[in-house]
């Protein structure tokens, strides 16, 4: 019986080291770094919507993000009083819907960064043509939150100590109404 616990354990202690060797880390969402979405008013017939994500730090070093970060993006509609998953898509995902960590699978790529420095931020805009098709109503209201995702890959955040440590996460609530078809 010990002797199974003890191979257990070092199974269960083996386990993050060989998800680090995929690229994968899990981190939490960022408390004094923060981001918030909205439609930047920009749309484009190939890419759809754009939105515009203001990250500002209020945390007492300079931290440094992708200049053009690949954010994933989830859509929940509200079904009564719960929000139920509809569409995700990108690198980074929640853990599930009731853990706020986030799972970075992506791998890391040689981006050129910008370093934010404490208490001033940065706009970054990104076009979402697959989120947008899942926030198109299935009711006469729709109502929708749009989550937007980005954390450093694991091989990014070895090498560079000025990348945020933690996961960015803002989320968009929106009503969207069923257009009715021309006469």
């Amino acid at each position: 019986m010990k002797t199974s616990l003890a191979l257990l354990g070092l199974i269960l202690c083996a386990l993050p080291l060989s998800a680090e060797n995929a690229g994968r880390r899990v981190v939490a969402a960022c408390e004094l770094t923060t981001a918030t979405v909205i439609p930047s008013g920009k749309e484009s017939t190939t890419q759809g919507r754009e939105f515009a994500i203001r990250v500002t730090n209020s945390s007492p070093r300079t931290v440094a993000l992708p200049r053009s970060p690949d954010f994933s993006w989830r859509v929940e509609s509200l079904r009564g009083r719960e929000w139920r998953f509809k569409a995700e898509g990108g690198p980074v995902r929640r853990i599930n819907a009731k853990d706020p960590h986030v799972v970075v699978s992506s791998p890391s790529e040689n981006l050129p960064l910008v370093e934010i420095a404490p208490a001033h931020g940065e706009t970054f805009l990104v076009y979402l043509l697959e989120a947008e098709k899942a926030l198109q109503p299935d009711a006469q209201i729709s109502h929708f939150k749009l989550t937007l995702y980005w954390a450093a890959p694991a091989a990014l955040a070895k090498i560079n100590p000025t990348v945020l440590p933690c996961a960015l996460a803002p989320e968009w609530i929106v009503d969207v109404q069923k257009l009715q078809p021309p006469k």
